[in-house]
């Protein structure tokens, strides 16, 4: 996310060639061309990485954000190849450079607006989650498995009950950003042999996911 917002503040400074362009100062204009290249070459890097670094929670996001993501990366790279080809491409290179910026802004604007959404409603859908008090001593013997998705942060786990104690919970699956500390809450959970546990510091959305996804399980095993 922090990449996201470098990207953003990148091109406004890159746009601000636009804007000197249209007023009366030279020595301005001039500065903003310097500023202009190194921000555009910048820009492109932080993007690259950014693209990178997200490309494994591709699926944890609105598919028309990695659209937007990628098409933004491709009109970068785009005006950026444009600058240094100038020479060759002759007249064309700033009708090019033109309209990928021109596509770069609407790209950045749609990436922006379906992040800042796609984030509110998992913030929503976090808070959302509520927990009922499951009595393990009325849980069938077996294996059972549960899983929570709230958009960013999806956990998927198999709990093992015998007689009417939890004997372990195990993550089948659990897609995060910086919430894999969270996954030692399984071993509280099975200490305390009950889901009311408190959630593990810098992880508290992981925590609930991962406690409401054993919750899930172990409703599976009440007749």
């Amino acid at each position: 996310m922090v990449l996201g917002y470098i990207t953003a503040a990148l091109f406004l400074l890159t746009a601000a060639k636009f804007i000197t362009k249209r007023l009366p100062y030279k020595r301005l204009d001039a500065s903003a061309l310097k500023i202009h290249k190194a921000a555009g070459l910048a820009l492109l890097a932080v993007s690259s990485v950014h693209a990178i670094l997200v490309w494994k929670l591709m699926h944890q996001r609105p598919p028309g954000m990695y659209i937007a993501g990628f098409v933004l990366l491709a009109c970068i790279l785009a005006a950026v190849l444009s600058r240094v080809f100038m020479k060759k491409l002759g007249r064309k290179w700033l009708k090019i450079h033109r309209a990928a910026a021109a596509v770069i802004c609407l790209c950045l604007t749609l990436h922006i607006v379906l992040g800042v959404t796609s984030f509110a409603a998992y913030q929503k859908a976090v808070a959302s989650i509520t927990f009922s008090d499951i009595d393990v001593g009325r849980v069938a013997d077996g294996v059972y498995e549960g899983d929570c998705d709230v958009g960013y942060i999806y956990a998927k786990v198999s709990v093992t009950v015998k007689n009417g104690k939890i004997l372990s919970v195990d993550i089948l699956e659990h897609r995060n950003e910086r919430g894999t500390p969270a996954e030692k809450i399984t071993g509280e959970i099975v200490s305390a042999q009950s889901l009311d546990v408190d959630a593990v510091s810098g992880a508290t959305n992981s925590s609930k996911v991962i406690r409401k996804a054993a919750e899930n399980a172990l409703a599976q095993g009440i007749g």
